[in-house]
């Protein structure tokens, strides 16, 4: 099963969170409307589809070769693991703020591995483009 239009998609869709979410910031920021918060949930929720549809694609099948030159594998695999961090502190993220006295610093913990997120995801858009530089 071929699935690079699911990678592509996921890039797309990762794309189109960080809009959401400067959207949000910027609506929020203004005093917009309090609907524009859910706006990131769309993609966010294809991204959490697609990446687990590759996820596992990747446990039931052989591993693809690396496109994106030595090293990447490491960065792959960074980023596999900072989402299922994240996934899991959105949970505890959850649970924690439906408490009767939430505790509300818990709110902060999915940043971490977002960030994680975003600098491998960030890695991983970046390096196809690169590497046919490098390679002209």
């Amino acid at each position: 099963m071929n699935i690079t239009w699911v990678r592509r998609t996921h890039r797309g869709l990762a794309v189109a969170f960080l809009a959401a979410v400067v959207i949000t910031v910027i609506g929020l920021s203004l005093s917009g409307p309090e609907w524009v918060v859910y706006l990131p949930l769309i993609p966010l929720a294809g991204l959490f589809l697609s990446g687990a549809l590759m996820f596992v694609r990747l446990l039931r099948g052989p591993r693809p070769s690396s496109a994106f030159g030595a090293g990447a594998g490491r960065v792959r695999q960074v980023h596999r693991w900072s989402a299922v961090l994240f996934v899991v502190t959105v949970v505890a993220t959850v649970i924690a703020l439906a408490q009767p006295e939430p505790i509300v610093w818990v709110s902060y913990l999915p940043l971490i591995p977002l960030a994680g997120l975003f600098l491998s995801g960030s890695f991983l858009f970046v390096s196809p483009w690169v590497r046919a530089r490098r390679a002209r």
